[in-house]
Formats: C-alpha cells, sequence, structure tokens
C-alpha cells in the first residue's frame, strides 16, 4: 500500500512537471499599443492561460518615445520575466501578440535583435498600423484640425439660430459635448494629436516605419485585421468612451433626430409664414427667420449625415493604385529605331497601366491595407468582423453572445504549425 502511494505521488509530480515544462516552453508576451496599459490584453490573457496553460507576460509600456524605445522596454521586459536564457527569453518557441502599435513594437524587437538573442519565434499583430498609421499624416497636414473646426461650426450654426427660444443645456449639449468634441476629442486621436510619435513613428513613410518594412525576417508571422460595421467612427468612440460600440451610436441617433426635427418644424413654419404673407407681407419677416435657421439646422443634420465620409477620409480608407490591362490599338512605329519589329504599324494587343480609386475597409481607426502584412501568405491573414480597433481586445462587449477575436485565435492556435499550442 505504501509503495503504491508512492508510485501515486511520483506520477502527480511526474505529470506537473510536464506541464511545467510545457508552460515555459511556451511564453507569450501580450504587448499593448500606444493607447493601452497592462489590463488591455487581460481578457485573452486570462482564457488561454487556462485553456492552453501558456506562461505569459503582461505588462505596461510608455510608448511615448518611439517604436524603438517601447522595443527595447519589450525585450528588457522579457529577460526580467523569463531570464536571458535558451530557454527563457531567448526561446525559439517565445510568441508575440501584439496590438496596434504593440505589433510594431514585436516586429522592431525582431529587428533590432540578433541571431541567438531574439526574444520571440514568431508573432501575431492585431490591428496594428504595420505601414503606417494615415491618421497620423492628416493629423500633420492639419486635415484633423480643419476637420474639426468645419463640424463644430456646422453644429453649433443651428442651435445658434435658435438660440432665444432653446434651453442652454440643449445648446450647450448639441454643440459642444455631445458631437463636436467626441468626433475629434476621443481618447484615441488625443493619444496622437502632439505626440513626438506621430509625427516621428506612426505617420506613413516615417523612417522607423520604413526600416521595420524593408527588414527581411524569415520568422513565422500572422496579422489579424479587423472590419468594424457602419457607422465605425461613432463605434470605436462608443467602445473608448463606454467600453461598448452600441451606446454613443445612439446618442448620435438621437441628436440627429432633434437636428432633423428643427429643421423640419422651421422649415414648416417658413411656408406656414410664406403663405399668410400673401395677405399680410409684414409676416414675410417670419418667414425668412424661420427659412433661416432652418437652413442652419440642416447644415448640422447634413454633417452628421456624412460624417462617416469626412472620417474615413482622415483615416484615408480610400487609396489610388495601379491597375494593369490590355488595350487593342494602334502600334506606331518609332522612326528612331532601325528595326522596330514586325508588330509596329498595326493594331494589336498593348499593355496599360492606370490608377483606379479603391476603397477599403476599416477598425474605425486604421484601413485594412496597414493593418494586414503583405508578404506573408494569405492564410496567415485572419479577419475579426464587426470589430473596431479598441473593441477587437475584447469582443464580448459588443453584446452578440459571440467572441469573434476568441474564434480567430482559436482557428491560429490549432494550427498544424508553429503556432500550434495544443
Amino acid at each position: 500500500m505504501k509503495k503504491t502511494i508512492q508510485k501515486i505521488a511520483l506520477l502527480i509530480t511526474f505529470t506537473f512537471s510536464m506541464l511545467n515544462v510545457t508552460a515555459q516552453d511556451r511564453n507569450v508576451a501580450w504587448v499593448h499599443g500606444l493607447d493601452g496599459n497592462a489590463s488591455s490584453w487581460q481578457h485573452y490573457n486570462q482564457i488561454f492561460d487556462n485553456e492552453r496553460n501558456l506562461n505569459s507576460l503582461r505588462t505596461t509600456y510608455n510608448t511615448e518615445n518611439g517604436i524603438t524605445n517601447s522595443a527595447n522596454q519589450v525585450i528588457n521586459s522579457m529577460n526580467t520575466r523569463y531570464g536571458n536564457n535558451t530557454n527563457g527569453a531567448n526561446n525559439p518557441q517565445n510568441l508575440g501578440i501584439g496590438h496596434s502599435m504593440g505589433g510594431l513594437m514585436l516586429r522592431d524587437t525582431d529587428r533590432i535583435t540578433a541571431n541567438g538573442t531574439k526574444k520571440f519565434g514568431g508573432y501575431i499583430t492585431v490591428t496594428s498600423p504595420n505601414y503606417g498609421a494615415p491618421i497620423s499624416n492628416s493629423l500633420i497636414d492639419g486635415s484633423v484640425e480643419n476637420a474639426a473646426e468645419n463640424a463644430c461650426n456646422k453644429l453649433v450654426d443651428g442651435p445658434a439660430a435658435q438660440l432665444f427660444s432653446l434651453p442652454w443645456g440643449i445648446v450647450s449639449n448639441l454643440a459642444t459635448n455631445v458631437l463636436c468634441d467626441k468626433f475629434i476629442d476621443n481618447d484615441l486621436v488625443q493619444g496622437l494629436q502632439g505626440s513626438p510619435i506621430t509625427n516621428n513613428d506612426l505617420r506613413v513613410g516615417s523612417p522607423t516605419i520604413n526600416a521595420i518594412n524593408n527588414y527581411d525576417t524569415n520568422l513565422p508571422r500572422i496579422s489579424i485585421w479587423a472590419e468594424e460595421n457602419s457607422p465605425v467612427h461613432w463605434r470605436m468612440i462608443s467602445s473608448s468612451i463606454y467600453g461598448n460600440d452600441t451606446q454613443f451610436v445612439n446618442t448620435v441617433n438621437t441628436a440627429r433626430g432633434v437636428y432633423n426635427g428643427f429643421y423640419v418644424y422651421n422649415t414648416s413654419l417658413a411656408v406656414v409664414t410664406g403663405v399668410f404673407g400673401f395677405w399680410n407681407p409684414f409676416v414675410w419677416g417670419a418667414t425668412a427667420l424661420y427659412g433661416y435657421r432652418a437652413t442652419q439646422w440642416k447644415k448640422g443634420r447634413n454633417w452628421i449625415d456624412d460624417s462617416e465620409n469626412i472620417w474615413s477620409s482622415l483615416i484615408k480608407t480610400t487609396k489610388l493604385e495601379p491597375q494593369t490591362y490590355w488595350s487593342y490599338e494602334f502600334i506606331p512605329c518609332p522612326y528612331w529605331v532601325p528595326n522596330p519589329g514586325p508588330n509596329c504599324g498595326y493594331r494589336g494587343w498593348k499593355q496599360r497601366t492606370r490608377y483606379v480609386s479603391v476603397n477599403y475597409p476599416s477598425d474605425g481607426l486604421l484601413p485594412q491595407y496597414t493593418q494586414e502584412l503583405q508578404d506573408i501568405p494569405v492564410g496567415n491573414r485572419y479577419k475579426v468582423n464587426g470589430a473596431n480597433h479598441l473593441e477587437v481586445r475584447n469582443m464580448t462587449t459588443d453584446g452578440n453572445g459571440v467572441d469573434e477575436t476568441y474564434e480567430e485565435f482559436i482557428k491560429i492556435f490549432n494550427r498544424p504549425d508553429w503556432f500550434s499550442t495544443n
């Protein structure tokens, strides 16, 4: 009996030892982005530590000093957490998962470390600006500031025209707090506004972005990109303010109803007074006033209706791309060429290039074309539907009963290759 108990104890000890070895062989660093902190990845970190026996690292990085500086912080945190040896921080089985700028930090960590000292054997970028964040360029060239000024002007005109017949609270809320401020003064844009990383690193074409993309790596890589449902901008801002992507959308719809209601109300009064003006011309003065008020409220309503297109122009979801095509045309013979060949002087097929406007989906902040790594197989690109830039870190907040990000991680972790965590 005593020997049996000893055998059972040894078996239990051996089992837990093997589990520990498995965990140590699969260290995972969950890296947040510019807007995040150590809690950003908490939802999926806890799920997969339990389900897959991962040995995870989550910490807060100071991202204000640039991508490379932040990448060095990742290196130091890996060394501190796992030990600077081949079985710890330099283990080729280590996996990095980076959201937004965190994905760039992982890619830069790969770039600035030599073989034998690399902290990751592979990584996953999640809604990362792999080729730069176009919103940063819009901030630098003043487009965001101009859009904000235009938004505030149009939103304030209606309440200002109705000023003496509206409660002050309604004027304040409609013109300032609800829409005008939140369109630009949300956490994401304010995190970029005036930040040195916006001017130096995150903009499209920055030296750091170019250096990362010019580095030829052989590490296994996956990119996860997200597509938010319309209206993408209000949903993203709603996630930033309330932690869900619907509450602020409802607020905007209510505000739109108020603007449209006052537009219809004043238009109706303009029509009625206009009719009575045929009997009493003095009433036409009221017609002019009501007509003026109607046009002012209409400007705000139309801006709300068009705000998603305005936002899309700031994050540059549309861009010109070259397209090759064949054209059946006359091929002239160049007189300066001694033997121009048999094809000239006749009609024939000739390849041409034109530029076409291509519209890309977005996560409310970044277009698909910068979220997706282009130099990896198509099978290594995963999509989270109905997610915005913040929400993708915890898709249980959308209230539809489905965790779409979790499902994509499961697909990745069940792969029969390096990314397997089975």
